[in-house]
């Protein structure tokens, strides 16, 4: 479903355009606004359309102003009554140009046009989602590919570090601080200063001890128990009992 804003100080540009979105499959209204300015608070506290139908002459703040003031992954349509503003909008990297009235054939040609650019957003997006590093192992010219999803768990021992998969282990010459920086945060966790785990491997918290797929069990530094307490406890079922 590919979700919809509409900014325009006209109430029949809003209501055309929200019966347009509502009436055509694949496509939602999340949220219409007639002030620019009410718009950019919301746009810019967890609103986060995938396209933006946004009028240029409002008072105040114009569409113009509005599009640089908002996070840049959202799609644009200018929408506007005043032909003059078409090749300063484009200027602005925007998607498209909708000149008022605006028909229903001229929006859908519209959407045509944009969700086959939002799929290829979408595309180069999901090409960027890497689940996986390259280490050298110690041995010039060679590097070794490790996917996330297949290590344990991640032992510093001085100038090296040793990642535990359940039937290999690989070292390499860097450091844990080197290692933190390189794999996503959310799914690797340091639990004390030799030690980084791979949450989604752990089974069990018993008192101060992590168990790991193959009843491995690490100890949880003090610095570190708070971080990981929130991430357990994020995740789990207390009876209010």
């Amino acid at each position: 479903m590919i979700k919809c804003a509409i900014v325009d100080d006209e109430n029949y540009s809003n209501e055309t355009l929200t019966r347009y979105i509502e009436k055509t499959d694949g496509y939602q209204v999340l949220a219409t606004f007639n002030n620019a300015n009410a718009a950019l608070r919301e746009l810019t506290s967890g609103l986060l359309p995938d396209i933006l139908f946004l009028d240029i002459e409002m008072p105040e703040l114009s569409g113009l102003d509005l599009a640089l003031l908002i996070p840049p992954h959202i799609a644009i349509i200018y929408v506007t009554a005043n032909s003059d503003y078409a090749l300063p909008s484009f200027a602005s990297n925007v998607y498209d140009f909708l000149l008022k009235p605006v028909s229903y054939p001229k929006f859908l040609k519209s959407m045509q046009k944009i969700k086959g650019m939002l799929q290829v957003r979408t595309d180069i997006t999901d090409l960027n989602k890497v689940d996986y590093i390259f280490i050298n192992p110690g041995v010039k010219g060679r590097l070794v590919k490790l996917y996330f999803s297949e290590i344990i768990y991640i032992e510093g021992l001085k100038n090296y570090v040793i990642f535990n998969q359940q039937h290999d282990k690989h070292i390499t010459y860097l450091t844990m601080r080197e290692i933190e920086d390189a794999l996503p945060s959310v799914q690797f966790i340091r639990i004390n200063k030799s030690f980084i785990i791979n949450f989604s491997k752990v089974k069990a918290i018993e008192g101060n001890m992590v168990v790991l797929h193959g009843n491995i069990k690490l100890q949880v530094g003090g610095n570190y128990k708070e971080t990981l307490k929130k991430l357990i406890m994020d995740s789990s079922i207390i009876s209010a009992r």
